[in-house]
């Protein structure tokens, strides 16, 4: 944490009190935390993972992702960790706005406003996956990951590492998301439901395929244009 002397007293930099959830990730394997509380040098982190001192990690804010920090003490499960880069206000706004935030009908989100479940569809989507192909490479039922992208039940952490690794993303951002990239993804593609009809029938083959987790080559669409 920087200081500052002025007059013979030490000046703290002040720290955002919140509790904002979020994920921390150490040696290749994520966590749930919370952050208690945010400055932009450092940060206090509660989780019931054990991190390991001087090591560095990354931990989730909803606005810059995945930032690098390093654990510099520990007590009963909360953890004092500094920024390798201090951190904008902006970023400290973001947070503090975040997490004021209530979770919409209990489900838990991510930094990027999207559910894990959500997450999960879109990514697949965007990797060309069908559910079931997707579902047999990662070892699992098609039901299975079709209650994963409904947000009704969560993969283990053992399966949430080989999800992440066929949707080629890290374990970190498929948990906790990477912030705009939902948003940004739902805005294209609603840009491409308001343009030419040849967009507006793409898009729409797109979302039916996903819906039904079939091949959007399967989806075919038909216009009747003699009925009145």
């Amino acid at each position: 944490m920087r200081m500052e002397e002025k007059n013979g007293i030490e000046r703290r930099e002040p720290r955002l009190v919140l509790q904002l959830n979020t994920g921390v990730g150490q040696g290749g394997q994520a966590f749930d935390a919370e952050i208690m509380n945010l400055s932009r040098d450092g940060m206090l982190v509660r989780t019931q993972a054990e991190l390991t001192i001087e090591e560095p990690i990354e931990v989730v804010l909803p606005q810059s992702g995945a930032v690098q920090a390093t654990v510099v003490w520990s007590a009963d499960g909360m953890y004092g960790c500094s920024f390798a880069e201090t951190i904008s206000e902006d970023e400290l706004q973001a947070a503090n706005d975040l997490a004021k935030e209530e979770p919409e009908d209990g489900k838990r989100f991510g930094v990027d406003h999207e559910t894990l479940g959500s997450r999960i569809k879109r990514l697949r989507t965007a990797r060309g996956f069908t559910m079931r192909g997707l579902a047999e490479n990662v070892g699992v039922s098609k039901p299975t990951l079709w209650k994963w992208e409904g947000d009704q039940v969560r993969p283990r952490h053992e399966t949430m590492q080989r999800l992440a690794e066929e949707l080629d993303v890290s374990e970190l951002e498929l948990v906790y998301g990477a912030p705009g990239l939902g948003e940004a993804a739902m805005i294209a593609e609603e840009d491409a439901a308001t343009g030419s009809l040849a967009d507006i029938v793409r898009a729409s083959r797109k979302r039916i395929a996903r819906a039904a987790g079939v091949d959007e080559a399967c989806v075919e669409i038909n216009i009747n244009w003699d009925s009145n």
